[in-house]
């Protein structure tokens, strides 16, 4: 009877975790291509990329600087959430013990602004990356 109730317990463990590598795998927001941001690219190419910026001033000689806060690291992936799907089917959900914890690190965040300064013909003459450790913190690139 004792093994029955362990068993059962562990049957219910496995159950509550099915599905979390899952959620985690389709989760998360789509990474923004930021290949475009080199010198000499034209502001409605970044604008129509990225967004609208975050902020957007006009310097006094007329040319823009626009800012960016990018996340990197976090893309949802379909393919991933078949593969674990498809492995916690196979194991009966103990797969959930060894893909949490891989999706886990898998979703790391990097947060970064970027700092864009525009020429007066609106092609972008500079980028500046700045790192954001914590939401607070901010290290220059």
């Amino acid at each position: 009877m004792y093994f029955i109730s362990k068993f059962f317990f562990l049957g219910v463990v496995i159950l509550s975790l099915a599905g979390c590598s899952v959620g985690m795998a389709m989760s998360g927001k789509e990474q923004k291509d930021t290949s475009i941001l080199f010198p000499g690219s034209p502001r409605s190419v970044v604008i129509a990329k990225l967004g609208p910026p975050e902020t957007s001033t006009k310097s006094k000689d007329g040319c823009y600087i626009d800012s960016y806060i990018i996340t990197k690291g976090n893309a949802p992936s379909t393919g991933r959430a078949v593969a674990h799907g498809a492995l916690d089917l196979l194991t009966l959900g103990i797969w959930e013990v060894v893909g949490t914890p891989l999706e886990m690190g898998a979703g790391k965040e990097e947060v970064f602004r970027v700092i864009i300064y525009y020429d007066k013909n609106e092609k972008i003459k500079n980028v500046q990356k700045i790192i954001v450790k914590n939401k607070d913190e901010i290290i220059a690139d």
